[in-house]
């Protein structure tokens, strides 16, 4: 109930004590008048409640968004976790077949086999190509570098007068990488 409301009722109240001499009519309006104060006083009471509640609901609705929103960033940063990671097995797949086919371009048998060399090497530049224009995947070959258990993967140890310790003298398999993401380290023999 406001503060004039209450004063209101308790004029009312006071006039109707001290007025004896009240008309029957004028008593009506008096008991209307604090009949009205009253229902003023609980829809008052009922318009505050109605207001938080909507207050509540609006928060809530805030909320819910908020929620929504964050679940549909994770699921596309899901979504493009799961695409590179499909495209990375791919490309892992074709990595094996790379080495083999170089593997069989190092090998002399006969007199057509500059022809073959030539064919493999040929193949195996545009496999290159490929993957260097569609993803950015590039060989490397870390032949007389510091081994770094980062990028390389050691297969064995070796005795070596040519190089230092600690260096690479042979490499397996080429590493590969995507820009500085290394998808395949390389598979080394490290000078002791």
């Amino acid at each position: 109930m406001t503060d004039k409301t209450a004063e209101k009722s308790k004029k009312t109240i006071s006039k109707t004590k001290t007025a004896d001499k009240l008309s029957s009519k004028e008593k009506k309006m008096a008991k209307a008048i604090t009949q009205l104060e009253e229902k003023i006083q609980e829809l008052e009471s009922e318009l505050l409640d109605q207001q938080q509640r909507v207050e509540a609901a609006e928060e809530k609705m805030l909320r819910v968004v908020a929620e929504y929103e964050n679940g549909k960033k994770r699921l596309e940063r899901e979504k493009e976790r799961s695409l590179a990671f499909a495209k990375d097995k791919v490309f892992v797949g074709l990595f094996p077949i790379i080495d083999n086919l170089e593997r069989s371009a190092r090998f002399d048998s006969d007199e057509d086999s500059d022809s073959q060399k030539q064919g493999t090497r040929l193949v195996l530049e545009q496999i290159k190509k490929y993957m260097m224009d569609t993803n950015g995947i590039e060989a490397f070959d870390p032949l007389g570098e510091d081994f770094d258990p980062d990028i390389h993967e050691a297969m064995a140890m070796r005795e070596s007068e040519a190089y230092d310790s600690g260096k690479i003298i042979e490499v397996f398999e080429k590493g590969y990488r995507e820009g500085d993401r290394i998808l395949r380290p390389a598979k080394v023999i490290v000078s002791q």
